[in-house]
C-alpha cells in the first residue's frame, strides 16, 4: 500500500494526473467553469492538470498534503486550505463545479452532499468518485482482527447507506462506507440534486448531478 502522506506518492498522483494516456488518470470534465473546488484535494494534483480556471481551490484535511500543494500552486492562482467536507469555509453559491476523487467514501455522506449543496451555484454541477463493495470486501479478507472489524463496520454502514441514504459514524468519530447507485442516488435527493447520473468503468465508480 502507498504511503499517501508521503512526497513521493503525491508526486506519483501528480504525474498520472497530467499525463492524458496514463490508465490510473481521473480528472473531471469541468466544461466551461471558472470556479472549481476540489474536496479533498490533497497536494492539488487534478487542479493542477485542470488548466487555466479563473478560480481553482481545494480542501483537504491532511494538512502536510495541503502545505505541500500550496508550495506547487504557488503561480499558479490555486488556493488551499485544511478543511473538512463536512464545514466547507466558504459561502452558499461559491462554485460552478465541485469535484471529490475518492474522498466521500470517507466522510458522514449527508453532511458533505449538504454542504456541496450550499456551496455550489444554482446549476453547478457535482462530480464525485465512489467505493464499491469490493473495496472494504477486499479490506476485509486482507486484514487482521481489528482491520477486519473496521471492515465490517464498512459494509454494514455501506449497506445502511443503500437503505436509507445516511451513514453513521464508527469509534473516535470516524466515517466510512461503500456506496451504491441506490444509497448514494438517495443521499444526493435527499441534499437537493437533480439529474443524477452514474458512469462505471472499470477501475472507477463515477456519480454526476446538479443543483
Amino acid at each position: 500500500m502507498k504511503n499517501t502522506g508521503s512526497i513521493e506518492y503525491h508526486e506519483f498522483e501528480l504525474r498520472i494526473a497530467l499525463d492524458p494516456n496514463h490508465p490510473e488518470r481521473l480528472v473531471p470534465d469541468i466544461g466551461d467553469a471558472q470556479s472549481i473546488l476540489d474536496i479533498g484535494c490533497g497536494a492539488g494534483q487534478t487542479l493542477i492538470a485542470l488548466g487555466n480556471a479563473k478560480r481553482r481551490i481545494g480542501v483537504d484535511i491532511d494538512t502536510d498534503a495541503v502545505k505541500l500543494g500550496m508550495q506547487w500552486a504557488a503561480a499558479s492562482g490555486i488556493r488551499m486550505l485544511a478543511a473538512r467536507g463536512e464545514n466547507l469555509p466558504f459561502q452558499p453559491d461559491s462554485f460552478e463545479f465541485v469535484y471529490s476523487r475518492v474522498a466521500l467514501p470517507y466522510m458522514d455522506i449527508p453532511v458533505a452532499l449538504n454542504e456541496i449543496h450550499r456551496v455550489l451555484r444554482p446549476g453547478g454541477r457535482v462530480w464525485l468518485t465512489l467505493h464499491p463493495i469490493t473495496i472494504p470486501a477486499a479490506q476485509f479478507r486482507r486484514g487482521n482482527v481489528k482491520g477486519k472489524i473496521y471492515a465490517a463496520y464498512v459494509m454494514l454502514n455501506g449497506l445502511w447507506l443503500h437503505i436509507t441514504g445516511k451513514t453513521f459514524r464508527f469509534l473516535r468519530g470516524v466515517t466510512e462506507s461503500f456506496q451504491t447507485d441506490r444509497g448514494i442516488k438517495a443521499a444526493l435527493t435527499r441534499a437537493g440534486f437533480l439529474n443524477i447520473e452514474f458512469h462505471r468503468t472499470a477501475r472507477h465508480f463515477i456519480v454526476m448531478a446538479q443543483r
